[in-house]
């Protein structure tokens, strides 16, 4: 039996590529439901009107937080981003996830928050919304899940589709754990062959077990799932330019705190400092060492060997993906002398404080 609740006042604010193709034919029905899209959208072209969507309904890293703002876990496959789920679950943070409709709740006709208790997961605290797919995202949107200001952390894997749920008034603050693209690709190969709990009929192919990575790659349609996934992604297109490049590490910089796998404890860190999470220091320990440091949802498998075939072949499949991870180790450091590094306290403080415009 779920119990509803009441969220608890914030002190401080605090799969996928079958993915690539459906990031770009389903920003139609996302932008459509927007409040901004009627006003602009005959003057605008649809890249015009993504950037100013990203402007208006998400808030710049450098910005102080303000109460309103939501923070919007972007989920990469094959990034640890199950395990960030169970150490916020943990942490006592309501999510809204794709976890939010189970137990009937995609028929709920009201947004709220319901608590799912069991011996696997105890007292977690869901929005009843589902933020992993556009036609949850649609839902979402229509309940008011941005401005009703239930969830303290949204997990979405697809950005440009998220910030869609966000007005002016609410916005978005993304963040993400980044993950060298070729490990990230390699981890999905051999993910797909195992993962038969998956929801998404697309996700579990147990018949990739009996080929070579190789194979996947040039025959059975491995490239669609790992090319370039990154700049899919943020950009809602599939082939890129230079320009392009520019584009994806400009939003970057400017409207996501960068977290790395490489370094996923301090990028933990970086985020519960950001947004407020570290008022039970206790809880933190405990959280993060069955979550992260133990992790979730791991699946070892055979490493590729830089040079070989399959390397090559999947580092051209990620040319723009390999630049623009270059750039975010760079802006990692960036971001952590601004935000968080020795003689910054006081921009720490204000970064994480909210105001009230």
């Amino acid at each position: 039996m779920t119990e509803m609740l009441k969220r608890p006042v914030r002190r401080r604010i605090g799969f996928v590529a079958t993915f690539a193709l459906a990031l770009v034919t389903g920003y139609s029905l996302l932008w459509e439901s927007s409040p901004d899209y009627d006003t602009i959208r005959r003057r605008t072209s649809r890249a015009t009107l993504y950037d100013k969507l990203l402007a208006r309904n998400t808030g710049d890293v450098m910005e102080p937080l303000k109460e309103s703002d939501t923070p919007v876990y972007w989920h990469i496959p094959k990034s640890s981003g199950t395990s960030m789920k169970r150490y916020y679950g943990c942490m006592g943070l309501t999510a809204a996830s794709e976890t939010g409709i189970i137990d009937g709740h995609d028929k709920d006709e009201t947004i709220q928050v319901w608590q799912r208790g069991n011996e696997k997961f105890p007292g977690l605290k869901l929005v009843n919304v589902d933020t992993s797919t556009r036609e949850g995202i649609a839902r979402a949107k229509k309940l008011g899940l941005a401005q009703s200001g239930l969830a303290d952390i949204v997990f979405a894997p697809l950005p440009s589709y998220a910030l869609t749920m966000f007005d002016p008034d609410h916005k978005a603050r993304f963040f993400a754990l980044f993950r060298h693209p070729i490990e990230r690709a390699v981890s999905m190969f051999y993910y797909r062959q195992v993962a038969s709990w998956e929801r998404d009929p697309n996700v579990y192919k147990p018949d990739l077990a009996k080929v070579d990575i190789e194979d996947w790659l040039k025959n059975r349609g491995g490239k669609a799932d790992v090319s370039n996934f990154l700049m899919s992604s943020l950009l809602g297109k599939r082939y890129f330019s230079e320009k392009d490049l520019e584009k994806a590490k400009e939003i970057l910089r400017s409207k996501v705190l960068v977290g790395l796998l490489s370094k996923m404890e301090e990028s933990v860190q970086h985020f519960d400092t950001y947004f407020g999470w570290y008022e039970n220091n206790e809880k933190r320990s405990k959280c993060q060492d069955s979550a992260i440091q133990k992790g979730v949802n791991r699946n070892p498998h055979e490493s590729v060997e830089e040079g070989s075939e399959a390397w090559e072949l999947l580092a051209d499949l990620n040319y723009y993906d390999l630049q623009l991870y270059e750039y975010i180790l760079e802006l990692y450091e960036e971001q952590g002398r601004e935000l968080f590094g020795e003689g910054v306290e006081q921009k720490v403080e204000e970064s994480t404080t909210i105001t009230s415009e």
